[in-house]
């Protein structure tokens, strides 16, 4: 009897240490399993934090573009300039899209368009649906110095009932900021085939809408011509051989001035001259003979080497 317990003590003591074996082996198992699993979800994190690809992005709150994580670029937060992209949804405060350095955009095939799209909130037209400004810091906040916006016509042009979806004329403002004035001026109206020029008109409100091609209020025409150009400054040569220099200023219409008195150089020279109003281009004249086409140089101040061409 002893010898059957004994035998059937080891024969469970057997059996438990075989399924602790195969306990343990299970468990091994899910372990290495799990650390496939975490290794895989690191790889994968590892990647989103590169790029993300998926069909829809859903963005609640903010959407941040930047190298240092930070919306605002450090020590302009008041002036909210953008350190990359920075969105910010309707909701505290006021909603938008701010974009640092240049927005490029392109097409092919598709000219692409700006709209500005607005509504009142009981879902009537807006007459002014947007415009487009250039603001200036001053005093704590952004100034506007320049508004071009776009507009319907007033009621008492067009009533409201003649408004179709065939139908749905309107016009561009152009608008500045005067000395002495804090509110904006209209200069121009254009729209309907015809224009009001003008000095004045807080908002809507001075420069008449026009009734004619072309009305200008509260100024006369004058016509300027194109003052000849003085003499050209040598700034250096490389001392060949001597010439003279002189410059043609062309207007936009291609409309030339004389030429200007002449300078002279020991050699092919870089040459330095002052812009004159109303001159889109320049022609250089070296020893009498036009080395030049139109030049269009930008700034106030031009500048033209002479490579010896021509």
């Amino acid at each position: 009897m002893k010898t059957k317990i004994l035998l059937l003590s080891l024969s469970l003591l057997f059996a438990c240490a075989a399924s602790a074996d195969e306990n343990l082996d299970g468990l091994k198992r899910e372990i290495e399993a799990l650390k496939r699993r975490v290794t895989a979800l690191e790889e994968d994190n590892s990647k989103l934090k590169k790029q993300i690809d998926v069909e829809r992005l859903i963005v609640r709150k903010e959407l941040i573009v930047s190298d240092t994580g930070q919306p605002w670029e450090k020590g302009f937060e008041a002036h909210q300039i953008p350190r990359g992209i920075y969105a910010r949804s309707v909701g505290d405060g006021v909603g938008g899209l701010w974009v640092r350095s240049r927005l490029i955009k392109g097409e092919i095939d598709d000219p692409f368009d700006d709209r500005f799209h607005a509504l009142e909130k009981d879902g009537s037209r807006r007459g002014s649906p947007g415009h487009i400004s250039w603001n200036i810091w001053l005093d704590g906040a952004w100034r506007q110095m320049a508004i071009i916006q776009g507009e319907a016509l007033e009621l008492s042009e067009l009533p409201v009932e003649q408004w179709t979806g065939g139908s749905h004329p309107g016009r561009l403002r152009f608008q500045t900021f005067r000395p002495q004035h804090d509110e904006p001026l209209t200069d121009a109206l254009i729209g309907q085939g015809m224009m009001s020029l003008g000095g004045g008109g807080f908002g809507s409100e001075g420069l008449p809408y026009p009734k004619e091609v072309l009305q200008l209020w509260g100024g006369e025409m004058r016509q300027a011509t194109i003052a000849t150009p003085a003499a050209p400054t040598v700034v250096s040569d490389d001392g060949s051989r001597e010439h003279e220099y002189a410059i043609i200023a062309v207007g936009v219409q291609g409309r030339r001035t004389a030429t200007s008195r002449t300078t002279k150089a020991k050699g092919l020279a870089r040459l330095h001259w002052d812009s004159v109003d109303g001159a889109d281009a320049y022609v250089v004249v070296r020893d009498g003979k036009e080395v030049t086409g139109p030049l269009r140089i930008e700034g106030r101040q031009k500048e033209w080497a002479d490579k010896g061409v021509k």
